[in-house]
């Protein structure tokens, strides 16, 4: 009789010790309130956004939860978080399908029933239908002879309670890649005068720049005490009225202002900033013959708070921005750049 219990307790362990991993039906679902509140963990390479999927296990220990492979399609990127019962899988929201893998285990692949949401929270349940391995099965079958070569029939064989899983450490939050970037910039102002510079800076979520503008003209900044202040018509009109006078005209364009920069959505950035510019045109009027200056004339004169306000867009390596900025909001000009990124990519 012990003989014949053993065979059917054996065939019974037998139909169980196949481990399977398998997705438990219904349980894949949309969690309210449960978001991607990592700020580490936002987008993948492309910066596309992730959502994040909560997979809760059965019946797999703490070791076995740390091995679990999880894989999508080509142009699908996965982060994990393994956490206590349960792995948090930071994956492209467009992804179509998920592959769940383990060594010593099996694979099972999940097939999205509906589409994801960027920075949305989801949720299945993972379990392994295997009650024990075959090196467990030959290891009871074993002692449960022993036991029933040893005892009578009607003591009972207690098994022991496996000992509580310890708790994992909270794994640390990798930090985004310290970005730096510089470009070559192109202005134009309201007078249709032309300068040009360069922009760097440095950033993560956000950072810093500073950008420097100018046409290269530096002389007579000084003489501004000395100018009358006259429309370019004007100026003209004692030209034309005095054959002898000749007139030197001079651009000055210069700026240098720095400020905050931070992303707004995938790779576009905002940046704002102030500092200092100054943006004018003078002419000197002499007269040929005798080379007396009679007139000091300015077209225009504004010197002091210089602000900008511009995005730029990280398409890969390459930079691109567009600003606008303005001297103490009388004169405004328009600037584009181009650059390049350096550092570790995202």
């Amino acid at each position: 009789m012990r003989r014949f219990s053993i065979l059917i307790f054996a065939i019974f362990l037998a139909l169980s010790a196949k481990a399977q991993l398998e997705v438990k039906p219904g349980s894949f679902k949309e969690v309210d309130g449960f978001v991607n509140i990592n700020p580490e963990i936002q987008t993948d390479d492309n910066d596309v956004p992730y959502a994040v999927l909560k997979v809760k296990t059965e019946n797999i220990n703490d070791k076995q939860r740390r091995e679990l492979l999880f894989q999508g399609d080509a142009q699908t990127f996965i982060e994990c978080e393994y956490n206590v019962g349960e792995v948090w899988v930071y994956l492209t929201y467009k992804a179509s399908y998920l592959k769940i893998s383990h060594p010593d285990l099996s694979s099972t692949e999940f097939w999205f029933p509906f589409d994801m949401k960027p920075k949305k929270g989801y949720e299945l349940t993972l379990v392994n239908n295997a009650k024990m391995t075959e090196e467990e099965l030959l290891e009871r079958m074993r002692k449960l002879e022993e036991a029933m070569q040893s005892k009578p029939e009607s003591q009972v064989v207690y098994v022991e309670k496996p000992a509580k899983e310890p708790k994992p450490a909270t794994p640390e939050k990798p930090r985004k890649p310290l970005h730096t970037f510089i470009t070559l910039n192109l202005s134009n102002n309201t007078y249709n005068q032309a300068a040009f510079g360069f922009t760097v800076g440095t950033m993560r979520k956000a950072g810093v720049f500073v950008t420097f503008m100018t046409n290269g003209v530096f002389t007579n900044l000084g003489v501004e005490e000395k100018w009358e202040h006259m429309k370019s018509e004007k100026i003209q009109a004692i030209l034309d009225a005095n054959p002898s006078y000749r007139a030197e005209r001079s651009y000055v364009s210069m700026s240098v202002i720095g400020g905050l920069v931070f992303k707004v959505y995938g790779p576009i950035n905002m940046k704002i900033g102030g500092g200092y510019s100054a943006n004018s045109l003078w002419v000197k009027m002499f007269d040929i013959y005798d080379n007396r200056t009679d007139y000091w004339a300015s077209d225009y004169s504004t010197y002091g708070f210089g602000g900008l306000v511009g995005v730029q867009a990280h398409l890969g390596r390459i930079v691109v921005s567009l600003d606008g900025a303005t001297t103490n909001f009388s004169v405004f000009e328009g600037r584009i750049g181009i650059g390049y990124c350096f550092g570790k990519k995202e």
